[in-house]
């Protein structure tokens, strides 16, 4: 199937959709799952006449798949993702934290110009970026918590040892509605910390990696909408309870982001590798955003960053090569 060009594959999906056929064989094609969503979209406009519906539908999904191979991600080092999340906190002790609790490895660790730390933490699959101390005069890289749902064997226990290295409690473990056990912890620093464990086909843990950033956003259905134009995401799903935005799984390059309806936004910072910085900062400043460092040569690479309308930080960056 996936020898054939993702146009032809574009148009027997929505054929099938529109005989009232199964159209989950798209979810089986690497290239074709981030636009799976077109069940949904069908539910959206099934009282449309077929012509309008295929129309829309195929331009939806054109623009999409457009957007996704603008999103080319350079080759990155082992672990690493189109998007890593960097966690800056005013002092040493993130470490030691995650270490007691999700067994992290750090991989790499060195000063910086200014005189802090920069670590780099391997936790399962995932790797997470550790700001500490004052960088840049904190305009770049903010403290502030942030929020990740994390996947292990245990709910439970990861949960005690959690609480043993000295976090808060959020919510107790327990079965959740959406298909996984988990509890809910902040660190000291204020980050939130979702342990999981799946307990059925229901949890979206086949489309994760062990740690995967969670934003909540005021209006959230709007915020998907700019994410996608800012950043080439991908909506994979969607969970619209009682007609209401509740939660949305993306995907940029070879990473998801996870997004929920909430009254706060907890914004964080976040690297994206990508081949041209200039053409996405510039793209995410079209779409809203504001920028917080220009596109520049740096010792690591190429970056530039902005900042959305929740307070996240995005920085688009092209790694040296050797």
């Amino acid at each position: 199937m996936a020898e054939r060009p993702l146009i032809d594959r574009l148009d027997e999906t929505i054929d099938t959709l529109l005989a009232g056929g199964d159209a989950t064989a798209a979810l089986r094609d690497a290239e074709l799952a981030p636009l799976a969503r077109v069940a949904a979209d069908l539910q959206h406009y099934r009282h449309h006449p077929g012509a309008e519906f295929k129309a829309k539908l195929r331009a939806q999904l054109e623009r999409r798949t457009t957007m996704t191979a603008t999103m080319t991600t350079p080759a990155l080092r082992e672990g690493f993702t189109t998007v890593t999340p960097y966690i800056r906190v005013p002092e040493a002790g993130l470490l030691d934290f995650l270490t007691q609790v999700f067994d992290a490895q750090e991989t790499f660790s060195g000063r910086t110009p200014d005189g802090g730390m920069h670590r780099e933490v391997r936790i399962g699959d995932s790797m997470v970026m550790i700001g500490e101390g004052e960088m840049d005069g904190g305009s770049v890289l903010p403290i502030r918590p942030s929020a990740f749902h994390v996947f292990v064997k245990d709910a439970d226990e990861t949960f005690r040892r959690a609480i043993a290295a000295g976090a808060t409690s959020l919510a107790e473990p327990a079965d959740r509605p959406y298909g996984e056990r988990s509890g809910f912890v902040a660190d000291r620093f204020g980050n939130h910390w979702f342990i999981s464990t799946p307990l059925g086909p229901h949890s979206v843990a086949g489309a994760l990696r062990t740690v995967t950033p969670f934003l909540h956003a005021t209006n959230a259905a709007a915020y998907n909408e700019f994410l996608q134009r800012a950043l080439g995401a991908v909506e994979e799903m969607r969970n619209n309870e009682g007609g209401q935005f509740r939660y949305a799984r993306l995907r940029i390059g070879d990473a998801a982001i996870e997004l929920g309806e909430a009254a706060e936004p907890n914004p964080g910072s976040f690297l994206i590798y990508v081949e041209d910085p200039d053409a996405r900062h510039q793209q995410a400043l079209d779409a809203g955003a504001r920028s917080v460092m220009p596109p520049t040569d740096r010792p690591h690479g190429r970056v530039g960053g902005v900042q959305d309308a929740m307070g996240n930080q995005w920085y688009f960056s092209r790694p040296v090569t050797s």
